[in-house]
C-alpha cells in the first residue's frame, strides 16, 4: 500500500462534536482532507454523497444521543484508509464509529437497492470487517458491527450474513450493532488511527 495514504482519514471527532457542526464546516474539512486518503481527484458525485451522508447521520445519531448521552462521547471517523491486499491505495469505509470495545462500520448507498448493488454494498462492508479483524493490530479482540445504510429507501431492514441493511428511518434500530449498550469512549483514538498492520504470509 502507498505509504503516503496509510492511516489517514477525512474527519474525526466525538459524535457530539459532529452533531454540533453545520454541514458546510464539516464538508469543507472533508474536501480539504480528501487528498490525504487517495491520489485521485475529488468527484462531484462524492461531494453529493457526503451531503446525503451528513443529513442522514445528523438526524439518526441525534436521535440516538437523545436516548443515551453516552453515545455522544464515542468517536466518528469518515473515510479512514485501511490497508488492502488488492488495492495499493487501500480501502475506505464511509464511516467508522469507535468505542472502547467495539467498532461500528457504516457503508452508504444513495440509490435504491437491487440484487447487484445489494451484493456489492454488503461485500464491501464484509471486506472492511475482515481487514479490521485480521490485519489492523489495534482492532484485535474488538467486536465489530457492520451496517449498510440505504439512504433513498424507507421502512427497510434486512440482514445479509453479518451486515444489517437499513433505511434511514430504521437507523435507530442498529445502534447497538454499531455502538453496543452504554458504551465507553476509546481510551486512545490517536493510537487506534495510527495502528500497525499484521501482514500474514500468503501461500503461493
Amino acid at each position: 500500500m502507498s505509504s503516503s495514504y496509510i492511516n489517514n482519514f477525512c474527519f474525526e471527532a466525538e459524535i457530539s462534536e459532529f452533531l454540533n457542526l453545520d454541514k458546510q464546516t464539516w464538508l469543507k474539512a472533508m474536501i480539504e482532507n480528501y487528498c490525504c486518503v487517495t491520489p485521485y481527484d475529488l468527484a462531484d458525485e462524492q461531494i453529493e454523497a457526503w451531503k446525503d451522508c451528513y443529513d442522514v447521520l445528523k438526524d439518526g445519531l441525534g436521535k440516538i444521543v437523545k436516548l443515551n448521552s453516552s453515545y455522544g462521547k464515542l468517536t466518528i471517523i469518515f473515510e479512514y484508509v485501511l490497508w488492502d491486499f488488492d488495492n495499493e491505495n487501500g480501502v475506505r469505509p464511509d464511516v467508522i464509529i469507535l468505542s472502547k470495545n467495539r467498532i461500528g462500520i457504516i457503508e452508504f448507498k444513495t440509490r435504491s437497492i437491487n440484487d447487484k448493488n445489494y451484493q456489492y454494498v454488503t461485500s464491501q462492508a464484509k471486506k472492511y470487517r475482515h481487514r479490521l479483524l485480521h490485519n489492523h493490530e489495534e482492532s484485535q479482540n474488538m467486536k465489530i458491527g457492520t451496517v449498510a445504510l440505504m439512504t433513498s429507501m424507507k421502512d427497510y431492514f434486512a440482514i445479509n450474513g453479518r451486515v444489517k441493511c437499513v433505511s434511514p428511518d430504521r437507523f435507530i434500530e442498529v445502534r447497538q450493532t454499531l455502538m453496543g449498550i452504554n458504551p465507553l469512549p476509546h481510551p486512545d483514538v490517536h493510537r487506534w488511527l495510527n495502528s500497525d498492520y499484521i501482514f500474514p504470509v500468503r501461500k503461493s
